[in-house]
């Protein structure tokens, strides 16, 4: 009995470590968003309008701005979905308002999500993350973390 309230203490303690793991936050300024990079995430790649992040199992984040010019916020990711559909990704969420969007889809063993917001009126900040499938469930939270962080700021 002993030994099974050490080991439940020692699974508590061990989950408890793993969710403290911080978050790492990122913004770029000249876009007007921030955004909160989840634990696991190694920075890969950094460019003036955003970042890409790889995770275990293959994991891939991109985060970035983009000015929408004389589209729409709705039109621009109209086209990204297409772009993605073209691509080979099978969209099976969409989800589009006149300031935000967020879609996901399946290619292979893959899941691709992708959110985006309409910042600073002429301005978009975007995240898209693929990762396996059979990772769905612990990338659940994950997701709905990511979401809830990307937002303007310094319009």
């Amino acid at each position: 009995m002993r030994r099974m309230i050490l080991a439940f203490v020692c699974i508590l303690c061990s989950t408890a470590l793993v969710q403290a793991r911080p978050w790492q936050h990122f913004g770029v300024k000249e876009f007007g968003f921030i955004f909160d990079v989840p634990p696991g995430f190694a920075l890969s790649q950094r460019s003036d309008q955003g970042a890409a992040f790889e995770g275990e199992k293959q994991a891939f984040l991109a985060v970035w701005g983009a000015r929408l010019g004389k589209a729409s916020f709705e039109a621009e990711i109209e086209h990204r979905m297409r772009q993605d559909e073209r691509d080979g990704w099978r969209l099976t969420y969409r989800r589009l308002t006149p300031t935000w969007a967020s879609y996901s889809g399946i290619r292979g063993g893959q899941i691709r999500y992708v959110r985006a917001i309409q910042v600073c009126a002429d301005r978009a900040a975007l995240f898209t993350i693929n990762y396996n499938r059979d990772e769905k469930v612990p990338y659940d939270p994950v997701v709905v973390r990511m979401v809830r962080s990307l937002r303007a700021e310094g319009c």
